[in-house]
């Protein structure tokens, strides 16, 4: 799953990437973009980088230029709701109207500074949507922040409310939000 594209005279590429590959790359350039934003903690974005159990498992797509992750997002997959990333930070009875899983989840998706205002975000999200139907994700789950939602709604998901804090991001809102996949 490869897909070239050019901006500005640049080109770019967006692919899925095999699992796992990279992971020290993604979870680098997750520290450098959200190191300097407002709301986190500093303690934990001192570290060379950000990554844990669910990037094992998870699948992950990223772009490139010139052979550098400039862009990464990752998805994960889940049965039931409560093994989903921060579960425990929202009330999930609420999902009682949309019904079961299996779940798909957006997580992670970081633009390096110097490379957003692209549409870059779209086009990892636009990916994982329909890798999430390919596998027969019901459901997918998004926890954004606040810049995200209008995005996300575009793209056909519904906002649900406030999510309590990451404790990476304690003074920064994060929301939740579910989009349906026909079965």
């Amino acid at each position: 799953m490869e897909t070239r594209f050019e901006i500005r005279n640049s080109e770019f590429l967006l692919i899925k990437l095999d699992h796992p590959e990279r992971l020290d790359e993604m979870g680098a350039l997750r520290v450098l973009a959200w190191k300097d934003e407002q709301g986190i903690s500093q303690d934990f974005f001192s570290h060379k980088a950000w990554l844990d159990d669910e990037d094992l498992l998870a699948h992950h797509w990223v772009i490139l230029h010139n052979k550098t992750i400039v862009a990464a997002a990752r998805m994960t997959f889940h049965t039931d709701y409560k093994s989903v990333p921060h579960a425990d930070l929202f009330d999930g009875s609420i999902l009682e109207g949309f019904g079961n899983g299996p779940y798909a989840s957006l997580n992670r998706l970081v633009v390096a500074p110097e490379y957003r205002g692209n549409g870059f975000s779209t086009l990892l999200d636009e990916a994982r949507i329909q890798y999430a139907a390919i596998l027969g994700a019901r459901l997918i789950i998004a926890q954004p922040v606040a810049s995200r939602i209008k995005p996300l709604e575009d793209l056909g998901f519904f906002y649900l409310g406030k999510i309590r804090p990451l404790y990476q991001m304690p003074e920064r809102q994060i929301y939740f939000m579910i989009k349906e996949l026909g079965v």
